[in-house]
């Protein structure tokens, strides 16, 4: 046979096709369909592209319609039978549900843990910063609780047991008050009446309501501020409220008989004010008998009695008194306020402790004069009436 036999016979190449494979004996080729390579039973897992290509179709992937849709180029390895997209519409396989719903599991918690943050930010940071009334309020509290403090601190004697809250337990500590004599209030700590004194603040009025006023702590001894930062310093009765108004009662006669006999004494110059106190036994009875032994050291004038105590009860004794040095009868001329301030003190400070004033200052009265403040401590005792012999 010639070459141009030959040469009929023999398919032309085109360059960069691939080479047809040889088909399998005994098998013949379908027609239209490139030879596939042969498949041996049990082979193993199928190959990449079939698998990539499936999970392309599952998940909905934009090229997965145009895959399935494409004719398949005779010839071209790996190709397939053209099919219409309207005959076999694409179905989500189950690859599709499964994450779908694994997005969900995801999504959905990360949604509701992001809201939770939220609102726990809002509530940590929210009064500093969405809300000025809470702001207010919180600054307020604190400008009460220092306010109480410092009186407690100021006018309450040493060794006096207190009552307390943790918070203001800890600003009484700061001021100088010794933790062995302060009590933290909680609901497991021993109850107010094995103390002298009780700060009722809004945590005390949760622990115990309103049995402190009527049952264990009847008399006010201070109060600052109002509503729920409202702060009261009461004295505690500790064999309860009706014990405590039947001391108070028998003090307030030893108050009375104390006062008309000071009245009575001519070494005590008394303004009138002073006299209408004396007489309706508003006087602490320490401090009555600290001026009745004064009066026999020195003259004294008594300008008048009173409480640095806002919001007192009012059958609260009055603890310190107002002595003016100008005026004394029988003085010596060259007596100056500043020397009799100080024979007042020197003497004074000889007393016993129960009778012994707490300060002595020197303080303006709003009428011009100068005067020597004399101030005892609370809360005042009851039935505790001293004589002259026992300062």
């Amino acid at each position: 046979m010639g070459d141009e036999d030959r040469g009929d016979e023999l398919p032309q190449r085109v360059p960069g096709a691939p080479r047809a494979r040889p088909a399998e004996p005994g098998r013949a080729a379908e027609p239209g369909r490139a030879a596939q390579p042969a498949r041996i039973p049990n082979a193993g897992p199928v190959a990449e592209d079939e698998v990539t290509e499936w999970l392309g179709t599952a998940a909905g992937s934009p090229s997965a319609p145009a895959a399935a849709g494409a004719e398949a180029l005779p010839g071209r390895p790996g190709g397939r039978e053209s099919r219409s997209p309207a005959a076999e519409p694409a179905q989500p396989g189950p690859g599709g549900w499964l994450g779908a719903g694994i997005a969900a599991l995801i999504v959905i918690p990360a949604l509701v843990i992001g809201s939770l943050a939220v609102v726990a930010v809002r509530h940590l940071t929210g009064p500093s910063a969405s809300n000025p009334a809470s702001t207010a309020s919180a600054r307020r509290e604190v400008a009460v609780r220092g306010e109480a403090a410092a009186w407690i601190a100021r006018q309450v004697g040493p060794g006096v047991a207190v009552s307390c809250d943790r918070v203001m337990c800890a600003a009484l500590e700061v001021r100088g008050l010794p933790a062995r004599d302060l009590l933290v209030l909680g609901p497991l700590s021993p109850d107010p009446r094995h103390t002298e004194i009780v700060v009722e603040t809004a945590a005390v009025r949760t622990l115990f309501g309103t049995s402190l006023d009527q049952a264990w702590a009847p008399a006010v001894l201070a109060s600052f501020g109002s509503g729920p930062a409202g702060i009261t310093v009461r004295v505690v009765a500790s064999h309860g409220a009706v014990a405590y108004q039947t001391a108070l009662a028998s003090d307030l006669a030893a108050r009375k008989a104390a006062g008309a006999r000071l009245m009575a004494d001519r070494r005590i110059s008394i303004a009138a004010t002073a006299r209408a106190q004396l007489s309706a036994g508003l006087v602490d009875l320490r401090l009555l008998s600290a001026l009745t032994a004064l009066s026999r050291h020195l003259p004294i004038s008594i300008v008048g009695f009173g409480n640095v105590s806002p919001g007192a009860s009012a059958g609260v004794p009055l603890r310190f008194a107002d002595l003016s040095q100008a005026g004394q009868p029988g003085q010596p001329a060259d007596l100056t306020q500043a020397a009799y301030v100080r024979s007042v003190r020197a003497y004074l400070s000889g007393f016993d402790t129960r009778f012994r004033p707490v300060r002595m200052v020197p303080v303006v009265l709003p009428d011009g004069r100068a005067a020597l403040r004399v101030e005892f401590t609370a809360p005042s005792p009851l039935g505790q009436s001293g004589t002259s012999g026992s300062l």
